[in-house]
């Protein structure tokens, strides 16, 4: 399907709400007012899981979306990453905050602890190109 053409699908919410759920199991309908205010939803009940982003991202490539797909594939990678290591690897990737060597590394990491093999290739592209452009830090 190419852009501009209805999925049935989408939103997930509405044609698939059964089976969305958050990283700790939640259901939307777990999800209210209620149990909020009864202690019983907690800021990790309220992330979004893998499971959920992989099939937005397969909703994405049906759209003809490739791009917003891979986009979803990382981040459903990243929900098991921990929130501190998310914004350290945002940080990094700010121009002249790192050295190409600490961005590999830092691939290197995401792929052995995570098995975050895509946002892996996407720190080691940044730092080829970020070495091209001479925006890595010197140190």
């Amino acid at each position: 399907m190419k852009r501009g053409v209805k999925l049935v699908e989408y939103p997930l919410s509405k044609h698939a709400k059964e089976q969305i759920r958050t990283k700790t199991g939640k259901t939307l309908d777990d999800i209210n007012i209620t149990n909020i205010l009864n202690g019983n939803i907690t800021s990790e009940d309220i992330k979004i899981s893998k499971e959920t982003l992989q099939k937005q991202g397969d909703i994405a490539k049906k759209a003809g979306r490739e791009q917003l797909q891979q986009n979803f594939m990382r981040a459903g990678e990243l929900t098991a990453v921990e929130d501190e290591l998310i914004l350290e690897i945002y940080e990094m990737l700010r121009p002249y905050r790192s050295t190409k060597e600490e961005l590999l590394a830092m691939a290197e990491r995401l792929e052995k602890e995570y098995q975050a093999f895509h946002c892996g290739a996407l720190l080691r592209e940044t730092a080829e190109v970020y070495e091209k452009r001479k925006i890595v830090a010197n140190r």
